[in-house]
C-alpha cells in the first residue's frame, strides 16, 4: 500500500520544523557560548579610552573594570605600574614575550591575583610581595611569562581540587630571583612543562602533601635551597626529563611524614648539586615501606653530586 502524499508532506514539514526550532534555540546559544570580547590596553596612548584598538585603555586595571567572564585583554608593549586582580574567565595577552612588564605599584601587595578560568600569556611580572597569587580552587594557565624579583614567592598557589579539570598549568615560563621559592603550592593539581625555575633565594619549587602533578622538561637550577621540594604523603607526582643543577641543597628533596604516596623520577639529570642528587627525609616515625612509592628510573643520570646520588633515609624529629 502506498503512503499518501499528504502524509509524506506532513512528515517533511515536521522534520523541517524541528530543524528550524533547533536553529532558533540552540545555534544562538552555541554562538554566544563561544564568543569572546576583545579589550585593548596601551600605556603610551592618550585621549579617549573606550577599550578599542583605536582608543585603548591606558592601564590594565581600567581595562579589567570593563571585562566580563569572556574577555580577552590585549596589552601593548611597555611597562605598567599596577597591582591587578584578574576576574573570573578573563585572559590577558602581552604583545610579545618580554615586551609587557607589570611592576608592582605597591610592592607590599601581590602583583597579579588570578581567579578561576583565567590566563596570563607573555607577561613579565615583578617587584611585588609575591608575583602571582592563585586563588583557592582556581583553574588557571600561565604561559610564556617571566616572574622575577619579588620579595617572597614568585608564584603562590592556594589549596584546591586535585581533579584534572581544575589544574594550575605553568608552561614555557621563567621564574627567577624571587626572595623565597620560585613556586610554592598547597595541595593542588599541577602541570609544569618546559619552565626555568632558577636562582631563587629558597627552593626552586615547593609542593605540599596531597599534590597531584605532572612535571616535565623543566630546569630547577641555581636555587639557594633544593631545586624541587616534594611531600610524599598522599601525593601522586610524575616527573620526566627535568634538569636539577647547581642547587645549594639537593637537586630533589622528598619529605615523608608517614602517609603513602607515589613519586616517579624518569629521564632526569642531577648535576653538581651541593648535597645529594635526591635527598630522602623522614620527618617523624615513618615506616620504611613508605619509600617504596619513590621510583627512580634507570635512565636518570647523576653527575658530580657532592655528597651522593640518593641519600639513605635522613631521620628528622
Amino acid at each position: 500500500m502506498k503512503t499518501p502524499k499528504i502524509a509524506l508532506n506532513r512528515q517533511k514539514m515536521e522534520i523541517i520544523g524541528g530543524i528550524l526550532l533547533l536553529a532558533i534555540f540552540v545555534l544562538p546559544f552555541l554562538t554566544f557560548a563561544s564568543s569572546r570580547k576583545d579589550i585593548y590596553v596601551d600605556g603610551l596612548k592618550s585621549g579617549v579610552e573606550s577599550g578599542t584598538a583605536a582608543n585603548p585603555y591606558h592601564t590594565i586595571s581600567e581595562a579589567l573594570k570593563h571585562a566580563n567572564n569572556r574577555t580577552d585583554v590585549h596589552v601593548a608593549k611597555g611597562e605598567y605600574k599596577d597591582n591587578i586582580e584578574i576576574p573570573k574567565g578573563v585572559k590577558i595577552f602581552g604583545s610579545g614575550q618580554g615586551e609587557v612588564v607589570i611592576t608592582a605599584k605597591n610592592d607590599r601587595k601581590v602583583v597579579v591575583s588570578m581567579k578561576d578560568n583565567t590566563e596570563i600569556n607573555k607577561l613579565t611580572i615583578q617587584e611585588g610581595r609575591e608575583g602571582v597569587w592563585i586563588k583557592e580552587d582556581a583553574r588557571v594557565s600561565i604561559i610564556k611569562c617571566t616572574i622575577k624579583d619579588n620579595r617572597k614567592d614568585g608564584i603562590n598557589i592556594a589549596s584546591g581540587s586535585t581533579k584534572k579539570a581544575d589544574a594550575v598549568s605553568i608552561t614555557d615560563s621563567t621564574i627567577k630571583n624571587n626572595g623565597r621559592s620560585g613556586i610554592f603550592s598547597q595541595k593542588r593539581r599541577l602541570v609544569l612543562i618546559n619552565n626555568e625555575v632558577i636562582e631563587n633565594d629558597s627552593d626552586g619549587a615547593d609542593f605540599a602533601a596531597g599534590t597531584s602533578a605532572w612535571i616535565e622538561d623543566n630546569k630547577f637550577n641555581d636555587n639557594d635551597g633544593s631545586g624541587l621540594k616534594l611531600n610524599f604523603d598522599n601525593s601522586n607526582i610524575w616527573t620526566k626529563g627535568n634538569d636539577y643543577r647547581d642547587n645549594k641543597h639537593s637537586g630533589l628533596e622528598v619529605n615523608a611524614f608517614g602517609g603513602a604516596g607515589r613519586i616517579d623520577i624518569n629521564k632526569s639529570n642531577f648535576i653538581e648539586n651541593k648535597n645529594f642528587g635526591i635527598a630522602r627525609i623522614a620527618r617523624g616515625n615513618v615506616s620504611i615501606n613508605v619509600w617504596e612509592g619513590l621510583t627512580v628510573q634507570s635512565n636518570t643520570t647523576f653527575e658530580m653530586t657532592k655528597i651522593g646520588k640518593i641519600s639513605s633515609i635522613i631521620q628528622v624529629r
